[in-house]
This record gives structure tokens, C-alpha cells and sequence, in this order.
């Protein structure tokens, strides 16, 4: 996945390591993100091997290794939770990590069939939260105490877009404050149109085909539904 600044890339067997790193208890990210990971590099890599968590690395277009972004199901089908971390401070607000966060969104909805996807944020991160209100997410409610910093607790916000939000907002309008990136089709639009006519026209024409009883169904096959005249008593 690439947008402008990074690319999203499945992860190596030497990314493991960093993203323990940027997930462990005390680092930057997790510090102002509100959530961690007591995990090793090995424990990740199960973790997303077993399918509980999937993990992408997040790359600047010289394939600098700068951070991750993650998601797993929430919820009934169709439901995902996201989150990401970019891990030294240095590069914050540099936008690496909203549009990180924007084409793995955007992959759930276009991809993946995701009818909603949700981002829980930390009561006390001014910047991510004014990032938020420039994007399409709703507020859906407050977790309250669900954070703990510097000796005492504090709320988390609880953010939604559903599948209709997600591709209203990448359509051009007054309201939009955040571009949205809108990932490519992963089959053009004429590729499909092709192949639906290449099955048409072998339907029109072959007899090697399940649906020809069905079509042209046998009367004299015993117990064979005809279809009643009008009239009939």
C-alpha cells in the first residue's frame, strides 16, 4: 500500500523485533497512544501468525523502517479495530502517521469488506485527537479511567466510521479538512467488465455447463415442476 509520504509493507522476520519495540511499556509511542504490549519479538510474530493481531510496517519512501499499524476483527463480521505507533518522536507530526493510519483504513473498507472500523485514542493526546476531528470518525463515546499516566487515570475516546462515512469522505467537499487517499482498485474497473463478458458470451454458446438443466428443464424428467397454465383449475 502507498500513499504520498510512507508505504504500508507486511512484515520481515527482522521487523518482529522492532515492533515489540515501539509496543513495549514506557516507549514513546505507547506512552501517548494509552495502550502496550508486554510482548517479545517472538510473541508478536505468533500473534500475527495465529491471526489474533495483523501488524504492517510503515516505510518513508527511502524505505526507511519507521513505525507500524495495526488492525484486528471487533465485534460482529465486518468489524475491525486500528491502531499505529511511529516510533521515535523525532518524526511526529510529519504526517507519517495519519496517512499510515488513512491507507490501512482504507484497505479494511476497499479490501477487506469492513463495514465498520474503530480507533480508541487517549483522553490526553492533544494531537492525535485534533487530528481526528479533521477526519470523517465519530465520536462514539468515552471510556472512562481507561488510561493510566504520570500517578493517575485518564479517559479514552472511542472513534467509528462506518463503510457509507468512509466513502462519502472521498468524494470532494467543503467538509473535507483531511485528504483522503483512496486506494487504487486492485482490479480495473474494464478487466471486470471483460471477464463478465467472456463468461457471457461461453454461456450463450457451450454446452459445457451445470446450468443448462436449469435453463431448459426436462418435462419428462419424473416429478418435474411445469409451470401452471393461467386459467387452470
Amino acid at each position: 500500500m502507498q500513499g504520498r509520504l510512507v508505504t504500508l509493507e507486511w512484515p520481515g522476520d527482522d521487523d518482529w523485533a522492532a515492533i515489540a519495540s515501539w509496543l513495549r511499556p514506557g516507549s514513546p509511542a505507547a506512552v501517548l497512544s494509552g495502550d502496550w504490549e508486554l510482548l517479545g519479538a517472538a510473541e508478536v510474530e505468533q500473534a500475527n501468525r495465529s491471526g489474533r493481531v495483523h501488524h504492517l510496517v510503515i516505510r518513508t519512501k527511502d524505505g526507511t523502517r519507521i513505525g507500524t499499524v495495526s488492525y484486528q476483527r471487533s465485534g460482529r463480521i465486518g468489524g475491525y479495530t486500528v491502531g499505529g505507533a511511529i516510533g521515535s518522536p523525532e518524526l511526529w507530526r510529519r504526517g507519517y502517521g495519519a496517512e499510515a493510519v488513512v491507507l490501512l483504513v482504507d484497505y479494511l473498507f476497499h479490501q477487506l469488506d469492513a463495514h465498520r472500523v474503530q480507533v480508541t485514542t487517549a483522553g490526553y493526546n492533544k494531537g492525535i485527537i485534533r487530528l481526528m476531528t479533521k477526519t470523517p470518525f465519530v465520536v462514539e463515546g468515552i471510556l472512562r479511567d481507561h488510561c493510566y499516566l504520570d500517578g493517575e487515570y485518564h479517559d479514552a475516546i472511542v472513534w467509528g466510521l462506518l463503510r457509507d462515512e468512509h466513502y462519502a469522505s472521498l468524494k470532494p467537499s467543503e467538509d473535507n479538512r483531511v485528504l483522503a487517499v483512496g486506494l487504487e482498485d486492485f482490479v480495473s474497473e474494464d478487466d471486470k467488465v471483460q471477464a463478465r463478458a467472456v463468461l457471457a458470451a461461453h454461456l450463450a454458446t457451450a454446452d459445457r455447463t451445470a446450468l443448462t438443466p436449469y435453463l431448459e428443464p426436462d418435462v419428462t424428467t419424473p416429478n418435474a415442476i411445469v409451470p401452471a397454465e393461467r386459467g387452470a383449475a
